[in-house]
C-alpha cells in the first residue's frame, strides 16, 4: 500500500515536470528566436523565399524529368501505363530469374 502511494506520487510528480518542459519547448517554438550577431533584413528574407522557391521548382522538375525517363523506358519494353507496385515486382523478377542459373 505504501509502495503503491509513493509510486503514485513518484509518476504525478513525473508527470508534472514533463508537462513543465512540453510547455517550455512550445513557448521556445512560438517566440521568434533573435540572435544579436545577425538580423535578418526584409530584403534578405526576399532573396531567401527566392532561393527556396527555385529550389523547390528545381526539385520538381528533376522529379518530372526522372518519371519521363522511367515512362519511356517502360513503354520501350512494353509496361505503358503501369503503377509503381507493378514496377517493383517485374524488378523483383528480374533479379531472382538473375540469379537462377538456367542452362542446366
Amino acid at each position: 500500500m505504501i509502495k503503491d502511494a509513493a509510486s503514485e506520487a513518484y509518476e504525478k510528480n513525473w508527470d508534472a515536470e514533463a508537462e513543465e518542459l512540453r510547455a517550455k519547448e512550445t513557448q521556445l517554438t512560438v517566440d521568434e528566436i533573435v540572435s544579436p550577431m545577425f538580423i535578418m533584413t526584409p530584403e534578405m528574407t526576399k532573396q531567401a523565399d527566392e532561393h527556396i522557391k527555385k529550389m523547390l521548382e528545381e526539385q520538381k522538375k528533376k522529379k518530372e524529368d526522372y518519371m519521363a525517363a522511367r515512362d519511356e523506358r517502360l513503354k520501350s519494353i512494353g509496361l505503358e501505363g503501369c503503377d509503381e507496385f507493378y514496377v517493383q515486382k517485374m524488378a523483383d523478377v528480374k533479379e531472382i530469374v538473375d540469379k537462377v542459373d538456367w542452362r542446366q
